[in-house]
């Protein structure tokens, strides 16, 4: 699978623009500066409320994504209206702190065309203190057609190497975890959008959102989170949250009104001194529309549940 660079040292950051950057003027590898977070506990504690109502994942730990928002994007790189957030990857390498100050270096991971459509993905690496406490990569699609010939891009750009193509098209097969399921509620969308700058007229405001999908429509992060906390399931919060691994492909849209069902398949676990465990998710509407999918790389201690998966190493 494949490997991140490491990051840069977050001493040697510095802010590269005061404005916003458009696509034009953004290169592969720029760093484009550290964006330091102003989150107090309550902002994170309020992210928690959202995603874990019942606080069965956050009762003895804080959520590392309250972090991963678009603050930062939005800090440096101009998103007009109508970009699309198509993928997004995470991997995490140690809890966070919200004691502890937070800062998120911002880079350059990709700028591409793909039919038609111009592309840019970025890179988080936040830090919590001085330790680095997650490597996020977030693509974006921009609204409009290029006229500019599509540009060579590893196919593995913006999901850690989690996804291959046969698996991208495959239906997955394996033993069957808990699923989960979310009710969209404009409630929701707000509450949400707020704590994690996701809160644009398609997700708010449903006089621009329904002549276009019938409805304000869920975030993807949301259906993310979703799919990060079903992990913690095959180890715990603090297991996961130090070397859990996730890509995901936002594939559709769900709006008000209707269940998201979130499912996920354990298909093999690879022994090894911290045994993994290979996972796939998939959120679908209760109108039968796939609106997601995700690959995991997971600790795995909960030996219990994996008799009919097949094992290597």
């Amino acid at each position: 699978m494949a490997q991140l660079a490491p990051p840069q040292k977050i001493e040697s950051l510095t802010m590269l623009t005061q404005n916003q950057l458009t696509y034009d003027d953004l290169t592969v590898g720029d760093v484009l500066g550290r964006f330091s977070t102003d989150f107090t506990r309550d902002t994170v504690d309020a992210f928690a409320s959202i995603t874990d109502t019942t606080t069965r994942i956050y009762r003895d730990c804080s959520p590392t994504l309250a972090y991963d928002t678009l603050h930062a994007v939005k800090a440096f790189v101009e998103l007009p209206q109508g970009t699309v957030h198509s993928k997004e990857a995470v991997e995490f390498h140690a809890p966070i702190s919200p004691h502890l100050e937070c800062v998120i270096a911002v880079s350059v991971a990709d700028v591409s065309v793909r039919r038609g459509k111009q592309t840019m993905c970025l890179r988080y690496d936040v830090y919590s203190g001085s330790t680095l406490a997650l490597t996020a990569l977030k693509t974006f699609v921009l609204p409009g057609k290029s006229d500019l010939p599509d540009t060579p891009s590893p196919a593995s750009t913006g999901d850690l190497g989690l996804f291959t193509e046969a698996q991208s098209t495959a239906e997955p097969s394996g033993l069957a975890l808990p699923t989960e399921e979310i009710v969209v509620s404009q409630d929701l969308l707000d509450d949400f959008g707020r704590a994690t700058a996701t809160d644009g007229p398609i997700h708010t405001d449903p006089a621009v959102a329904t002549p276009l999908f019938g409805g304000t429509i869920l975030q993807g992060m949301y259906l993310f989170e979703t799919a990060s906390q079903m992990m913690t399931s095959l180890s715990s919060p603090p297991e996961w949250l130090s070397s859990g691994r996730l890509a995901a492909k936002i594939v559709g849209s769900s709006i008000t009104g209707e269940t998201v069902r979130v499912s996920a398949r354990l298909l093999q676990v690879t022994a090894g001194p911290t045994n993994r465990a290979d996972c796939a998710i998939t959120a679908t509407t209760d109108t039968g529309r796939t609106v997601f999918v995700a690959r995991a790389d997971a600790p795995m201690s909960v030996f219990n549940l994996v008799e009919e998966v097949p094992h290597h190493g």
